[in-house]
């Protein structure tokens, strides 16, 4: 994010989506810099980074003030967890999380998630960014194997009862840039909601948006958060036409 070229690109993705709160991953802008680049990028929006704990900064989360303001309740080396407060009093909390590609560094990751399942149970959380593991085999465009990285992924999401959000856009969510046999794509990326965010948020999908400045798919969600109300049920026309259609539904 230390390119011009990149800041453009960012402000015009916020503008289209009408982004209010922000993660970027992976930014590589220094501590010193870090309120000149978000300037540029964003004006007037407020931010904070996990550089106390990452010198590279892994995470960095901005935010436009006159919609919301974030509170960090958790910064770590892979993650800021916090809460967002709309200003019609509307809290939520989200995790942008950057997981390490070390198998055995994500483990710390993967009880951060427990740990905020507990602190969140009653209250709509979401977790989304880049984990680095896939969950399923038919997530990587060319090989359909279990691994032990994968299982421990599995095991976290399921302990902290998180699930995937309704998604649009790219399937594959990160790819190596090379064509024909050395071309890889997995979908690394994602975002999990807990059972009160599709309680109270159930309308909310995510979108997966085509790769830009980086290698990854941002990922955006819509809320709605004056519209509180559970998941909606998608009724097709054509089922009245059905002669079992009165019997079934007596």
């Amino acid at each position: 994010m230390n390119d011009p070229s990149k800041h453009r690109e960012v402000r015009h993705f916020l503008s289209s989506n009408s982004i209010s709160l922000i993660g970027l991953l992976e930014s590589k802008v220094k501590v010193n810099s870090l309120d000149s680049v978000v300037r540029k990028i964003c004006n007037k929006w407020h931010h904070t980074s996990n550089h106390s704990v990452s010198l590279s900064g892994r995470v960095v989360v901005a935010w436009d003030p006159s919609y919301l303001s974030f509170v960090p309740d958790l910064v770590t080396e892979q993650a800021i967890h916090g809460h967002a407060i709309f200003n019609n009093n509307v809290c939520i909390h989200v995790s942008f999380v950057y997981g390490l590609c070390n198998r055995e560094a994500r483990k710390s990751l993967w009880g951060e998630l427990s740990h905020c399942a507990d602190v969140n149970r009653n209250e709509p959380w979401v977790v989304l960014g880049d984990f680095n593991v896939t969950r399923y085999g038919n997530e990587h465009a060319s090989c359909s194997s279990t691994t032990k990285a994968m299982l421990e992924f599995n095991n976290a999401v399921m302990a902290a009862e998180l699930e995937d959000l309704m998604s649009t856009g790219c399937v594959y969510t990160w790819n190596n840039r090379r064509m024909g046999n050395g071309a890889i794509a997995k979908k690394l990326d994602r975002a999990l909601g807990n059972w009160q965010w599709f309680k109270s948020l159930g309308d909310t999908y995510a979108q997966f948006h085509p790769p830009g400045i980086s290698d990854h798919s941002p990922i955006t969600i819509q809320m709605r958060v004056q519209q509180f109300r559970g998941r909606p049920f998608k009724f097709l026309n054509h089922w009245a036409n059905d002669n079992r259609f009165l019997h079934v539904v007596a």
